[in-house]
């Protein structure tokens, strides 16, 4: 994909994205969606929706509320409700009554209905996303940041923009690290293992630019000015938080299990010890323990096998994302939160445990290891 195709792509998913506008993108293609000018609905969504700087992609997405397969009942029932108002009796179902009805004022009917059950469903439906939209908006900085760290990643392709925009908008871990300033902010190495994408490597570098000109979220803590260093197994992963990061970062490609780690003031484990059997997992925080210098700072965010129906849930979510990546025997090694911190201090840190799952439904947990 070309980077002229993927800009249009871009502007097609982010324009208009207010909630207020995202509501009355929806309200319009459900609109649309209800009226009998059928083969015209993708030309009325871009059109109207132009004029009325809405969401073209997301007007024409709503209106496929006439699919195939909810087509005839939306007809149906919008004869019926154009019958009724002009005081007609019920739309006769019986194929021999059907040859004598009037074209014309059956095309009344049609209109009429498609007009009242469009207003129907679009003003419940865009009442319904304003709401939904407006409580998922950040403020206005947070937004800011989000889609500018989010955009690092268009040139790898849409699927890794997507990707570091949905984790940021719906994983509190990122955001949260940044606004407890729980990084330190002093000379020194972070060390992001099992980096992936990058994503909170490039969320630091884009709140570094951000802070410089004055576009920072309002009370939060400076970020930190660590050197970042990535190391991640999966060479694609790791071209896209190249890609996105440049110069910025030091990705590295190597296996967590032998990979040589640089001395450092702080390091990351975000969503990876679980992947690990689990004399590696111990084996690596033993190494990891090692390069942290005195008083350094170990950041881990697993899954609490003692969570109850998250934990159950949190399986299941890991076990389809490794079927999606065609990781048919991926086998996972979870701990609970109490094993973690156990596992932690005998390995020569301090730890304070904290949730961190909020608006997900998984059990997750961060764990911030400080070693003695």
């Amino acid at each position: 994909m070309n980077r002229r195709l993927r800009e249009l792509l871009y502007r097609l998913r982010t324009e208009a994205d207010t909630p207020g506008r995202q509501a009355g993108a929806v309200g319009l293609g459900v609109f649309i969606g209800c009226s009998p000018f059928y083969g015209f609905h993708l030309a009325l969504s871009v059109i109207l929706a132009r004029l009325l700087r809405l969401n073209r992609g997301l007007t024409y997405l709503a209106a496929h509320i006439s699919l195939p397969g909810l087509w005839p009942l939306l007809v149906f029932g919008e004869i019926q409700v154009g019958r009724w108002l002009r005081g007609g009796g019920p739309l006769p179902i019986r194929p021999a009554e059907l040859r004598h009805l009037d074209p014309w004022q059956f095309g009344v009917d049609l209109l009429v209905g498609s007009l009242i059950v469009g207003v129907a469903l679009a003003v419940p439906l865009a009442l319904l996303t304003w709401r939904t939209a407006l409580a998922r908006r950040k403020a206005p900085a947070i937004h800011d940041l989000i889609e500018e760290t989010a955009y690092r990643y268009l040139e790898s392709g849409m699927f890794h923009w997507e990707f570091a925009r949905g984790k940021l908008r719906r994983d509190p871990v990122y955001l949260r690290i940044l606004q407890r300033g729980l990084l330190p902010d002093r000379e020194g190495r972070l060390l992001d293992l099992g980096c992936g994408r990058g994503i909170l490597l490039a969320l630091l570098v884009t709140a570094r630019e951000r802070l410089a000109r004055g576009l920072y979220p309002e009370g939060w803590p400076p970020p930190s000015r660590l050197e970042l260093v990535g190391i991640e197994t999966s060479l694609k992963a790791a071209t896209a938080a190249r890609s996105a990061l440049g110069a910025e970062a030091d990705i590295r490609v190597a296996s967590l299990l032998d990979a040589p780690l640089p001395p450092a003031r702080a390091a990351l484990l975000l969503d990876v010890l679980h992947y690990l059997p689990a004399p590696a997992q111990e084996e690596l925080l033993g190494r990891v323990a090692t390069a942290l210098e005195p008083g350094g700072l170990l950041l881990i965010r697993d899954a609490d096998a003692d969570g109850g129906w998250r934990f159950t849930a949190t399986r299941i979510q890991e076990r389809a994302c490794a079927l999606a990546r065609r990781h048919w025997r991926q086998r996972f090694h979870y701990r609970s939160a109490m094993e973690w911190q156990r596992l932690l201090e005998s390995t020569g840190f301090e730890v304070d445990l904290s949730p961190m799952a909020e608006g997900t439904p998984y059990a997750n947990v961060l764990l911030a290891a400080r070693r003695i």
